[in-house]
């Protein structure tokens, strides 16, 4: 292959900030594909937390650099989860820093450590004049809003330094990688299959049916995704529970004790837990506390029988079993694999379980690198958009998950509208009434990068005076009815959209005489908007020219 020369290698990060652990990999794009550890091969994953500390380099610390008995902040991807389930040595983002905070934080401590690690295998002089490139993946539940923050603390902690940060949706990361490593190489075009995505704080859906198998594999979104929030982490906070209202009033019952049975809860009974095994006891260390038959204490073990842990696990696992049904459900296709990856995916009771819910036809992977494959993935993704050489695996179209449209000023018609909504337009001399106009339904199927372009225009009383911006504001249904006609309180504003009237054409604005005499300021426009993996963008188009300096802001 033909060498390059610095100025034209890129280097692409993917970055899987997770709830409990977060994960990097990366790859040149001038060669296919060498990929890295943030922390070698000691550690695929370092612990999603930020305990501030004024004598720590930075003023923080981060990861495995902070103790399990010092305070920290941890579970911030999801303040509503910290906020559940307050723990002693846990700091609610509340205190002192807030969610936002936090993650900057957090993925400045990344983003830096991730450098150093890179200047040591490539070279100071390479690692600095090589750019990188930083894909970021997102849970693809995640509200629009919520992805614009995290792509905002991102920006912060300097990952768009050297290049626009991309979005990509977790499941779809892993599904890429999937089928990149021929794990579903079995499947053959018209084959359906799901992928569940159970990390720490969340569970992703996604269903994809096969489109080509040559030259590029390409696969389409066969149902909207779906997900929840019922990752590992609320197994952990169950057994938690357990453990407080049997033993917190023991003698010798503290927070390292708690700490100590935790680890062994989360490293060896959460994973390697089957049902198959009823008889099966497992030894909890419980260090200090004396022996109690009553409470299953014996010499510093917690007896823990098959029938508590089930107990512990079901609530949550029933969860995300629902899901996948619904999931399956949901494409009217015939299924023939779930793909199971993330932390929580390698938890051999899930895979019973599902396997019990669903046909005998379908069958249940757990490959091996399913904790990594979301990050793993995202490389991918970011390679195949540098260099289409590397694109391998093509995902052809997604299905809408809500219907996104905006409000507009249509013709009263007495046969299908409210008579107690119309007004009166003086600029058309029509009786007018305000309806939602849907660009985009619920289940469409949507072109991967295809821009879908909406015409508008709008009007101004001269005597109001010339304005400054435009506004145009951006809606979606929150439920899973039928596109409405009217604005209600299941519909939000999803993202208002800015454009400065000095970028246009200082034409860009006619003066018309209205019906009713007044003078009026009129312009034709039209709104470009792009669907991508975990990102929309956004582009105003005047009279063919594109503006792309349209301000979005999620609310």
């Amino acid at each position: 292959m033909t060498s390059l020369a610095l100025h034209e290698r890129k280097i692409v990060v993917g970055v899987d900030f997770g709830t409990t652990f977060s994960g990097v990999a990366w790859a040149k794009t001038h060669d296919w594909p060498r990929m890295g550890s943030l922390l070698g091969k000691s550690s695929e994953k370092v612990p999603t937390r930020v305990w501030y500390d004024s004598e720590a380099p930075g003023g923080a610390k981060w990861g495995y650099q902070i103790r399990d008995d010092l305070p920290r902040h941890q579970w911030f991807k999801f303040t509503a989860l910290s906020n559940r389930y307050p723990h002693s040595n846990n700091l609610p983002p509340n205190i002192g820093h807030v969610a936002q905070q936090l993650t900057r934080d957090y993925l400045w401590a990344l983003r830096k450590h991730f450098i150093y690690m890179l200047q040591i295998q490539l070279g100071e002089h390479q690692a600095k004049e090589t750019a990188v490139q930083f894909i970021l993946t997102v849970p693809a539940v995640w509200s629009e809003a919520a992805k614009e923050r995290t792509l905002k603390a991102a920006e912060d902690a300097g990952f768009g330094d050297g290049a626009p940060i991309l979005m990509v949706s977790e499941p779809e990361a892993a599904a890429t990688y999937a089928l990149r490593r021929q794990e579903l190489s079995y499947l053959a075009p018209g084959d359906t299959f799901v992928v569940c995505d159970a990390g720490g704080g969340t569970v992703d859906l996604i269903s994809y049916t096969i489109v080509n198998l040559e030259p590029v594999l390409e696969v389409k979104e066969a149902a909207p995704g779906t997900g929840a929030l019922c990752g590992s982490t609320y197994l952990n906070r169950r057994f938690e529970e357990y453990l407080t209202s049997r033993l917190s009033q023991q003698d010798g019952w503290d927070e390292d004790v708690l700490m100590e049975a935790m680890d062994y809860f989360d490293q060896m009974v959460k994973t390697q837990y089957t049902s198959t095994a009823e008889d099966q006891i497992w030894k909890v260390p419980v260090t200090g506390l004396a022996t109690n038959e009553y409470l299953s204490v014996k010499k510093g073990k917690l007896i823990l029988k098959s029938v508590d842990v089930k107990k512990i696990l079901d609530p949550v696992i029933n969860q995300v079993v629902k899901l996948v049904l619904d999931q399956i459900r949901t494409t009217n296709e015939d299924v023939k694999t779930i793909l199971l990856v993330g932390g929580f995916g390698t938890s051999m009771y899930l895979r019973e379980q599902i396997c019990e819910a669903v046909s005998n036809k379908i069958e249940v992977l757990q490959p091996p690198y399913g904790w990594s494959a979301v990050v793993r993935g995202a490389v991918m993704k970011g390679l195949a958009q540098s260099d289409p050489r590397h694109s391998k695996v093509r995902l052809t179209s997604r299905i809408a998950r809500k219907h996104f449209g905006t409000q507009i000023n249509d013709t009263f018609n007495e046969k299908i509208h409210a008579a107690n909504r119309k007004y009166y337009d003086g600029y058309s001399g029509e009786w007018k009434i305000y309806v939602m106009r849907w660009f985009i339904k619920k289940g469409d199927v949507v072109n991967e990068d295809t821009p879908y372009t909406f015409d508008y225009y709008l009007k101004w009383l001269v005597s109001d005076g010339r304005p400054n911006e435009i506004i145009q504001t951006m809606y979606c249904d929150r439920t899973d009815r039928s596109a409405v006609v009217y604005i209600d309180e299941g519909v939000a504003q999803l993202v208002r959209l800015k454009v400065n009237v000095d970028d246009l054409p200082p034409d860009a604005f006619n003066i018309r005489i209205g019906k009713d005499g007044e003078m009026y300021y009129v312009i034709e426009y039209s709104v470009e908007v792009t669907y991508q993996s975990a990102s929309t963008n956004y582009v105003l188009v005047y009279e063919g020219n594109r503006y792309g300096s349209v301000t979005a802001e999620y609310v």
